[in-house]
């Protein structure tokens, strides 16, 4: 099964980081379509500044929050597969996501279309926080429940400096 399978099981809890190629060639080659699908999908929302800035602070944040939780709880040689399944399903989200953006964005759709895409965005999200929280599960050998707070934390936390750094932009 090749990783893009894999990937995709992933999506389902059907299959869990370690079962993803352990290379740091993969997860390059991972981090770099990361980038094209967050800048297809970011593109119908964002100025190009913000989207390239908003691009790094997401890679950035999630680099470091998975190096962090791992290394704090001696697990260092999990990262490049628990990386590349975090990167690897943000992908498969953006690509999920990415037609809601261009509803939203398209300024000749109905509006009673529009008005069911926020509720349909919340329900993606709330699938990515899970499946977050799945391979954090798996990565450190950890409850259900403990994994959700984690994946919560990672996704409150790029909420928040998003929300910083983007305001911060907009007031100067």
């Amino acid at each position: 099964m090749s990783d893009l399978q894999k990937l995709l099981s992933l999506l389902f809890l059907k299959s869990a980081p370690q079962d993803l190629t352990c290379s740091s060639q993969r997860t390059v080659q991972m981090a770099i379509v990361y980038f094209f699908s967050g800048y297809i999908v970011l593109q119908t929302t964002l100025r190009p500044d913000d989207m390239f800035m908003g691009l790094i602070l997401g890679f950035f944040v999630q680099f470091a929050f998975v190096y962090i939780v791992l290394q704090a709880m001696g697990l260092q040689p999990r990262f490049l597969q628990t990386f590349l399944a975090i990167l690897g399903v943000g992908v498969l989200f953006n690509l999920i996501s990415w037609p809601i953006f261009s509803i939203m964005s398209d300024e000749l759709n109905d509006n009673t279309v529009k008005s069911s895409m926020p509720l349909i965005f919340l329900m993606i999200i709330s699938w990515e926080v899970l499946v977050k929280a799945y391979i954090f599960k798996h990565a450190l050998e950890m409850k259900m429940l403990s994994a959700l707070a984690l994946s919560f934390s990672l996704f409150f936390i790029s909420v928040a400096l998003s929300q910083l750094l983007f305001s911060a932009e907009a007031a100067g």
